[in-house]
């Protein structure tokens, strides 16, 4: 009978507890949560062919001279860039569509 008692205090301690930091809770299962999604998300990526990784390959692109984005203004070997009309070129497909829809 004692150790119902104890036990019985015990979970109303870690009740109130709960009760008292439950947003703090929530968050951190949030955030267990998306690490947990980005973990599923790179081995996906890392298992998918590499044609849409936007890092180039270093070897490929020792010559090739650097051109900069007109979306981003990032800068990227030539050979890697996707080119449009005299001296336009985009670093991604993903700066195209954003470049088309504004």
């Amino acid at each position: 009978m004692k150790w119902l008692i104890i036990l019985a205090l015990i979970l109303a301690v870690f009740g109130l507890i709960a009760l008292r930091y439950r947003r703090q809770i929530q968050m951190a299962f949030q955030v267990w949560q998306m690490f947990r999604t980005m973990k599923k998300t790179s081995q996906n990526s890392k298992s998918s062919s590499n044609e849409n990784s936007q890092i180039p390959d270093i070897k490929n692109t020792k010559d090739s001279p650097l051109v900069r984005c007109a979306k981003c203004s990032k800068w990227v070997p030539e050979n890697v860039a996707i080119h449009f009309r005299k001296q336009t070129y985009y670093c991604s497909a993903n700066c195209i569509e954003v470049k088309v829809k504004t």
